[in-house]
């Protein structure tokens, strides 16, 4: 006695002749082909996921010395992962596009001997803006951030230093190494300068990412020199960013900041690192 399976081109008899009866050790190693075929198909998926979340990128420059770049040459990369925004604190790596940016060099007018500012962004985007995308060229920076969309930024003067305060609290940035960051070096001085010469830091030249104007209002603490005079609150969609390096040891310069760029569009950023290789 024997049923017929609709669609089929065989009939299988009840007793089970007929049927086709693998080994032992043909199922084993059928099972396992297909075992490592699905671990290799897991594993390939998993590297392409790191390397897509995990980047390589290269530190160039000493803004972030000596908690980078320790040795003052572009020796170091930091290792940075796309998932996460940013933190308060965490050194993360941003887009700077060159219309984002300015570099004036001054000359005076033969006329009246007022000085006259000459763009030289070629010369900028040949050294430094060396990547393309939709929105033009940029460069990559890497930075601390200092302050995320609505916090408010200002300083104190005591003794001599400068201190950074984050809405309301001086920031304890112990991250700094008082060989390049000494609390009277130059980005400290040039963001009290925007934080107490409203005019003047209106017409600041690398300023181009949001109008000052835009950014500042009194200082409640302000009563004296030891408080900044203005407050700085880092518009919606933007975040603040300074490096380690605030300009204490000159053979390393300081670092191009927030503090001369502006706040940066959230939009530009690409990562945040989580480790570095030396």
């Amino acid at each position: 006695m024997a049923k017929e399976f609709v669609g089929q081109e065989y009939v299988a008899a009840t007793n089970g002749k007929g049927l086709h009866q693998e080994s032992k050790a043909t199922r084993f190693f059928s099972r396992l082909t297909i075992g490592g075929t699905v671990l290799i198909t897991v594993a390939s998926i998993a590297m392409i996921v790191c390397c897509v979340i995990f980047t390589m990128c290269p530190i160039i420059g000493t803004s972030m010395m000596t908690t980078l770049n320790a040795s003052g040459k572009n020796t170091d990369s930091a290792i940075t992962c796309i998932i996460g925004e940013p933190e308060h604190s965490e050194i993360v790596v941003f887009k700077l596009y060159m219309q984002n940016t300015k570099d004036y060099q001054y000359v005076r007018d033969a006329a009246n001997g007022d000085p006259i500012s000459i763009l030289t962004l070629e010369g900028l985007k040949k050294d430094y803006y060396t990547q393309s995308d939709d929105k033009g060229d940029y460069m990559l920076i890497i930075k601390r951030v200092i302050g995320k969309p609505g916090d408010q930024i200002s300083m104190s003067y005591t003794d001599g230093n400068y201190y950074l305060y984050l809405n309301g609290t001086r920031l304890d940035e112990t991250y700094l190494d008082p060989t390049v960051a000494k609390h009277n070096a130059k980005n400290f001085t040039q963001l009290w300068k925007v934080l107490n010469q409203q005019a003047t830091a209106h017409d600041m030249l690398d300023w181009v990412t949001v109008p000052t104007t835009e950014c500042l209002t009194v200082n409640p603490l302000y009563s004296s020199n030891e408080h900044s005079r203005f407050v700085l609150t880092v518009p919606a969609d933007h975040y603040f960013l300074m490096g380690d390096n605030r300009g204490s040891a000159d053979e390393y310069n300081y670092s191009w900041d927030s503090t001369y760029f502006g706040p940066i569009p959230a939009a530009n950023y690409v990562s945040r690192c989580v480790d570095v290789i030396n």
